[in-house]
């Protein structure tokens, strides 16, 4: 018993820090949501790399963040952009071993369950499909 409760105290006290990071990330996120568009900062390196200078929310963090973030002006796809998103989509569910056209195809083919996925994601349905993804 004792060694069971000095695990799930030592999870705990590991998980700390993911909380403290999660609650810095919801309340920046809340911040600037609050503004019509907001800008970040960035530093360059002297290879041309930029780097987001805030280290909470920024488009290069985790999908959290990137989930949070959405463009003040949205961009169509276009026709281009429609045919990489169906082959990441595709690398996501683990199809990543075959051409960029057939897992431009798998995607195409299973675009009713993604559709239905983005509409009612816990849906059984939609849960059954989604959660088979290697990195969901």
């Amino acid at each position: 018993a004792f060694r069971t409760i000095a695990k799930a105290k030592r999870a705990n006290a590991n998980l700390h820090s993911l909380r403290c990071d999660m609650i810095n990330k919801l309340h920046v996120a809340v911040e600037m949501g609050m503004h019509d568009r907001f800008y970040l900062p960035h530093n360059l390196d002297f290879r041309g790399r930029t780097y987001p200078v805030p280290p909470h929310l920024n488009q290069m963090g985790s999908d959290v963040c990137r989930g949070l973030l959405t463009f003040a002006e949205g961009k169509p796809l276009g026709r281009r952009g429609l045919y990489n998103l169906r082959v990441h989509l595709a690398n996501l569910f683990g199809a990543n071993k075959i051409t960029f056209d057939q897992r431009a195809a798998w995607s195409e083919e299973r675009e009713g369950k993604i559709l239905q996925s983005a509409d009612s994601p816990l849906s059984e349905e939609s849960l059954a499909f989604w959660l088979g993804a290697d990195d969901p």
